[in-house]
């Protein structure tokens, strides 16, 4: 039997790294500094260079990105209700007063707070906006938001991105004048609240050390820095012979320039192995008045600094520390500013409580300014521990090698499915998913192939299915226990149906191949369609070279007009940003059936 169980939360698709095992990840170049700094020539993220039109007059003057919101949102929607002497349920979003009643205060009528830095998930104050449209939300303690209907796209939009972006009160994130019509300072690189560590017997937090991310640049890089708390951990928490411990919450938060946070360990160390931080090299004090010299990942060399070991560029840390990066696994990690994972009463994981932990940071500069990359993690312990997690994953390798040969044509689009068959007794507790930037929608089906369980329609901000009762599958035959997972990827195909040239495939913004910065082959595309405007983008311009380059002038508007560019693709599997791939995870627990 399966039940449908209630949707009662949707959290952020960092949860989809929970499970163990290696991942593949998404871009970087560079070369690698000894001491610890960054690579030497990171990726610049090149803008083309346009004539400046005349300068519009602005529709409204705006002084900070949450200036917009308050001004658009809150003024225009909420202060009839939310302001004076009385605003209504003690809520006053006039303007002044609006950020310190909201930004990371409790609600009233839901254990969340209002306003949560980088989860909209987990701010009521969005939960009650978003509901209106979105019916997984179930809220408790009052209806949606505002009272006279729905908040038009553009403005709930806007808020979404500003709590995705931290909440910040100040300054322009980049990407806010593409939301709103107005004019606003030069944008800024924001610093996301610190994330709290827990409280001393409830939890203990891993801090990477923070790295600086110049401005106009993406990096990807790999680091390791070493952890041990056995110590803090109380003893009932431990596994019998001391090497774990077990818990049932975790949470990251990380600066919101990053494109995803990977937090690898050595395979062997979360097999129960011995941790050896000496198996790396080169550990150095980065930070604090022993900076630049180099320590003893077991001490305390470094004060208030960190031991850490040379910062590199990598993809996935491939090629990093001992075995070439090839004897670790991932553990945890995210795609989102702030990530929380809860698991279902009763169910618990386990984690090393001493391990050198490598971090993989892949992160974008969209401003001219130089910005820190910071990012903690916490673990609350866990004191039921009845059922073990699990988890699956469908398609392995993140389907690259299945988009590699069939990827969807250029101006196409294009729906792939995969299966998973659950054990019987699973009590499947969430479901999430993760795409690129052509995934336009991916979907969870459940076995009577017709009731879609989860569908996400925004690859960057992919939400994470929560049960508050756990689906069971308990049939016996397979195909009952049998989910199908789809992705449609869409290759340069707008709203009308017609050919767009910005959002397809191009071959000149695949830098690299799967092997990551440097590598040729296997992720880059040979171009075979036109991109240029007035072009006839039905036309062959593959010049039968692998050059990832093709015949411009078949693109020529008029013979010999010399305006041709050859260099649309199908969709490519890889690990840059211009790659795709496709994964969809569920995680469940297993118990006994008759």
């Amino acid at each position: 039997m399966i039940s449908s169980g209630k949707i009662v939360n949707w959290l952020l698709a960092g949860a989809l790294f929970f499970l163990s095992g290696s991942l593949v990840a998404c871009g970087g170049s560079g070369s690698s500094d000894p001491q610890g700094g960054l690579p030497d020539e990171p990726t610049p993220i090149e803008t083309p260079e346009v004539p400046d039109p005349e300068e519009p007059a602005c529709e409204q003057d705006f002084a900070s990105t949450f200036d917009a919101v308050q001004q658009l949102v809150f003024d225009a929607e909420c202060v009839s209700c939310h302001a004076g002497d009385a605003p209504l349920g003690n809520l006053d979003l006039s303007a002044g007063n609006s950020y310190g009643a909201t930004f990371q205060q409790p609600s009233t009528g839901s254990d969340l707070l209002l306003i949560r830095a980088g989860s909209r998930s987990e701010s009521h104050l969005w939960r009650k906006v978003a509901a209106w449209t979105d019916d997984s939300i179930i809220l408790t303690g009052g209806g949606a938001m505002p009272l006279g209907g729905p908040l038009d796209e553009a403005k709930q939009e806007l808020l979404r991105f500003w709590i995705q972006s931290g909440a910040p009160e100040d300054g322009t994130i980049e990407g806010t004048a593409e939301r709103v019509a107005g004019c606003f300072p030069e944008p800024e690189p924001m610093q996301i609240l610190p994330l709290e560590a827990p409280v001393a017997g409830v939890g203990v937090q891993l801090v990477m050390p923070s790295y600086t991310l110049p401005g106009s640049t993406e990096l990807e890089i790999c680091l390791c820095s070493f952890e041990n708390f056995c110590e803090q951990i109380p003893d009932e928490y431990k596994s019998p012979d001391g090497k774990f411990f077990y818990f049932d919450f975790r949470e990251i938060r990380q600066n919101t320039n990053s494109h995803h946070l990977l937090i690898q360990a050595a395979a062997e160390i979360l097999a129960g192995g011995d941790a050896d931080p000496n198996a790396f090299s080169d550990w150095t004090c980065t930070g604090g008045p022993s900076a630049g010299e180099i320590c003893n990942p077991r001490g305390d060399d470094c004060g208030d600094g960190f031991c850490q070991t040379p910062i590199e560029a990598t993809t996935a840390c491939i090629g990093y520390g001992p075995g070439n990066g090839t004897n670790t696994a991932n553990f945890a990690g995210t795609q989102q500013p702030q990530s929380r994972t809860p698991l279902y009463p009763g169910v618990y994981r386990r984690a090393p409580c001493e391990m050198t932990v490598c971090w993989n940071s892949h992160a974008f500069n969209l401003t001219n300014v130089d910005t820190q990359m910071n990012a903690r993690m916490n673990y609350h312990f866990a004191e039921d521990r009845t059922y073990l997690s699990r988890g699956s994953s469908v398609p392995g390798a993140f389907a690259i090698p299945q988009l590699i040969t069939e990827g969807a044509d250029a101006y196409t689009k294009k729906t792939m499915c995969w299966n998973q068959t659950l054990p019987r007794g699973a009590r499947v507790t969430s479901f999430s998913s993760h795409t690129h930037q052509h995934g336009e929608r991916s979907w969870w089906t459940m076995p009577d192939g017709e009731t879609v369980i989860y569908e996400n329609l925004l690859y960057n901000d992919p939400p994470q299915y929560f049960f508050e009762e756990p689906l069971e599958f308990d049939a016996e035959d397979d195909a009952d226990r049998t989910l199908e997972f789809c992705v449609t990827y869409n290759n340069g195909v707008d709203a009308d149906g017609n050919p767009d040239p910005e959002t397809v495939t191009r071959a000149s913004r695949i830098a690299y191949g799967i092997g990551g910065p440097g590598s040729e082959g296997l992720g880059l595309c040979e171009p075979y369609a036109c991109v240029n405007e007035g072009a006839d983008f039905t036309v062959d311009c593959d010049d039968g070279a692998r050059n990832q380059k093709g015949d411009d002038a078949v693109c020529d508007t008029t013979p010999g007009a010399g305006d041709g560019y050859c260099d649309a693709c199908s969709i490519m599997g890889g690990v840059t940003t211009e790659n795709e791939m496709g994964q969809g995870t569920i995680n469940y627990f297993v118990v006994e059936v008759d």
